[in-house]
């Protein structure tokens, strides 16, 4: 993860608009983002008084409550996109399961803030969406760890990259080096320097050791020995739908994902999902 003071020193003069119906929440959050040195430019407590103002304003980020008078934070996140993909949306919470990731994965926002968080946790996950990474509240790890109850398994694979873990999901499958450079196009040779470090990460010698750490713990929470699915909703695929909360919400990495990339990560996670829903595998694969 990039350092805050690096992150920092990207983010001067950069705009915010608040999106929330507490005065109080907006008040809060313009004391913060002012007093560490960037710009409040707007502010609303309703979904229809910001919607002009959003898009008028142009400001670099756009901090949503999840919950308006008048409509969803999501909502707000998906018009926004649409219309002005470069302001990027974060949704603040008080809900910290796996649903409001979705969700908010789902409405194209860069990441969710916690209503529960103090304020450092707060602004570092702002500069961190202004920087143009995603940013998801630790509050949501708890949510994520649970997947794999083996013990140390949860940190480990939590510590990988995006790229890292979709190479660690094609090794599930038994993909070659080759293969798996030719399902993420990418080049061989940084697929090799790929599965390395996610074998360093793992604290595994041989790849097929990875295969069987990633395999049992994405399909974990599909073991009817350990209680049932956890998605109760997604039985068919929890695994592919575990695998996507994961790529999407991970912090390791000091790259920004591109928008390509964050394309491929919505599209892999609304497939699993309708596999998960529907019982029905969509066509074509699901990206890795």
């Amino acid at each position: 993860m990039m350092a805050d003071r690096e992150i920092h020193s990207h983010l001067a003069g950069q705009g915010v608009y608040v999106l929330d119906d507490h005065e109080v929440v907006r008040r809060g959050l313009r004391q913060l983002l002012e007093s560490n040195g960037l710009t409040v430019v707007g502010e609303s407590a309703s979904a229809c008084e910001a919607g002009g103002a959003i898009l008028a304003l142009c400001p670099d980020l756009v901090i949503v409550d999840d919950d308006l008078p008048d409509g969803s934070g999501a909502g707000v996140c998906r018009a926004v996109a649409a219309e002005n993909p470069a302001i990027r949306c974060l949704l603040m919470t008080g809900d910290t399961d796996e649903a409001v990731l979705i969700e908010s994965i789902l409405s194209g926002a860069w990441g969710c803030l916690s209503k529960q968080d103090d304020g450092s946790e707060q602004l570092r996950l702002i500069r961190r969406a202004l920087a143009g990474h995603t940013a998801y509240s630790r509050r949501f790890q708890p949510a994520l760890v649970t997947l794999f109850p083996r013990q140390g398994a949860d940190e480990r694979l939590l510590s990988l990259s995006r790229q890292e873990m979709r190479a660690a999901i094609c090794l599930t499958k038994g993909l070659s080096n080759r293969q798996i450079s030719q399902e993420m196009s990418l080049a061989e040779k940084t697929i090799k320097n790929l599965v390395s470090s996610l074998l360093m990460k793992l604290g595994m010698a041989r790849r097929t050791q990875a295969a069987v750490l990633v395999s049992r713990a994405l399909h974990q929470s599909e073991d009817s020995a350990h209680g049932g699915s956890r998605f109760s909703l997604f039985p068919g695929l929890a695994a592919e739908v575990t695998a996507a909360l994961l790529i999407c919400t991970s912090e390791a990495g000091t790259v920004p994902p591109t928008d390509g990339m964050r394309a491929g990560d919505v599209v892999r996670l609304a497939g699993a999902l309708v596999a998960a829903r529907t019982g029905h595998i969509p066509p074509g694969p699901i990206p890795a």
